[in-house]
């Protein structure tokens, strides 16, 4: 990003493929105008939020040219967006992808056949990409040149949209990689012949569907939603035109009377995707209830049906109560019911609390009990880290038991992390100079 930013608000103009500077833009929270300078062309796109907004179809900016030119502005004027589609920032720079020219996406990976590929965990959260994951799931690693045939504008997605690193391989590795490429034509005009010949058999099988398969594609598509208001193509509040456009869809789609003549199974997942989708949207159009959902969500995660709405009203009720009881001192109590909601929704906050609430009873544990129970509380900890950050309390519990069980490495570690966000926390520095000193002696 630091390349771009002095030409953001400057009269300069970024030579760039576009892919790589959408991707740049939104990574890094950008909100503005791109002016797209397409030799005698030139049009905008916004982008805002996780949102992109244009009125230009997919292949004209799939297949822009290398002469295009781009200039970026930070300002942003929402009524220059009206008439526009907004697209959802990722699935938009996946769109440009797949239209774009097979060479030039080839062009790119071609330098990195002979390594493997690692997928971060965040792009798991991406629904449109749950099919394309598929021969990537279980793998630390993914040989790059064995799914470049099938898979390759999506590894391409995954790298340039940073949610994928290059993990290069070893020089056995990289032999055995390179005799495959050698004998492999996957580069040459002839693939890009097959695969314009499976693209146009799939177009043509597509056009002479069967109704039923139809209706199981569109299942396929839109089942994997990933939250009440993603269902209908919100962020997170409620937009009446929108969603009831959304839900006119999905009625036209898998309405009753287009499921007479299907198989019992599809027809029994299409009615029960519509009652889920009714009561969604009757949960959503309610003010009141569509900003609990929100704040629920903040808290405890997606929210995708009203039975979880209901369950996860319950466990907020449940974690009032638990604070509750530790603030009158009875930690045990609250700790059983933190246990209890982290293991119904596995909230790494009801883990964080449910051990700050026992570690109120550590002065009283023999040697036996502290040796089991801070294994358990440092083992929890960890586990929550993965997933967020620590309070500080957190942190100086963990630097305490890590120091117990004389493991100072990762001790200091926790207090450096400290230190970096609150370089005058006298308590972390206090510890630090202390197991130092401590360190220092028994060596």
């Amino acid at each position: 990003m630091d390349f771009i930013s002095p030409y953001i608000d400057s009269e300069k103009k970024l030579h760039i493929r576009f892919e790589k500077l959408l991707s740049l833009l939104v990574s890094c929270g950008f909100s503005g105008k791109i002016d797209v300078l397409n030799g005698s062309e030139t049009f905008p796109i916004f982008v805002s939020k996780g949102s992109v907004w244009t009125d230009k179809p997919m292949n004209l900016l799939g297949n822009l040219p290398k002469t295009t030119l781009f200039k970026v502005e930070s300002s942003l004027n929402d009524d220059l967006k009206k008439g526009m589609k907004e697209y959802e920032a990722y699935e938009f720079l996946f769109s440009v992808i797949l239209n774009m020219p097979r060479d030039r996406v080839l062009e790119v990976l071609r330098p990195y056949a002979a390594e493997f590929l690692s997928i971060k965990p965040e792009a798991a959260k991406l629904i449109f990409l749950h099919d394309d994951l598929q021969p990537f799931v279980g793998q630390k690693r993914s040989e790059i040149f064995s799914n470049l045939k099938k898979s390759y504008r999506t590894i391409y997605f995954l790298l340039i949209s940073q949610l994928a690193v290059i993990v290069p391989s070893t020089d056995d590795e990289k032999a055995k990689i390179s005799e495959k490429i050698s004998r492999s034509d996957i580069f040459s005009e002839k693939a890009a012949a097959d695969e314009i010949y499976e693209r146009a058999a799939a177009e043509k099988k597509q056009e002479t569907m069967s109704e039923e398969d139809e209706i199981r594609t569109f299942l396929n598509a839109n089942e994997h939603y990933n939250d009440v208001f993603q269902l209908f193509g919100l962020k997170d509040k409620f937009d009446e035109k929108i969603a009831r456009r959304e839900y006119i869809r999905i009625m036209q789609k898998i309405h009753p009377d287009k499921l007479v003549g299907i198989s019992p199974n599809t027809a029994l997942r299409a009615k029960e995707f519509l009652q889920t989708a009714g009561e969604c949207y009757e949960l959503i159009r309610d003010p009141e209830t569509a900003a609990d959902i929100g704040h629920l969500m903040m808290k405890y995660g997606p929210i995708r049906s009203k039975t979880e709405y209901l369950k996860m009203k319950e466990y907020d009720s449940a974690m009032l109560k638990a604070t509750a009881l530790a603030k009158i001192g009875s930690y045990e109590a609250a700790a059983k019911v933190f246990d209890f909601i982290y293991q119904e929704t596995k909230n790494p906050a009801a883990l964080e609390q449910k051990d700050l609430a026992l570690w109120k009873l550590a002065p009283k544990w023999n040697k036996f009990q502290k040796a089991d129970r801070y294994k358990e509380i440092r083992d929890d900890f960890v586990k929550v880290s993965m997933v967020r950050e620590l309070s500080f309390e957190s942190m100086y519990i963990l630097a305490e038991i890590y120091e117990y069980f004389e493991d100072i490495p990762d001790a200091l570690k926790v207090l450096d992390t400290i230190l970096k966000s609150r370089p005058d926390d006298f308590k972390a520095a206090g510890m630090k100079k202390r197991m130092l000193y401590y360190s220092r002696l028994n060596h």
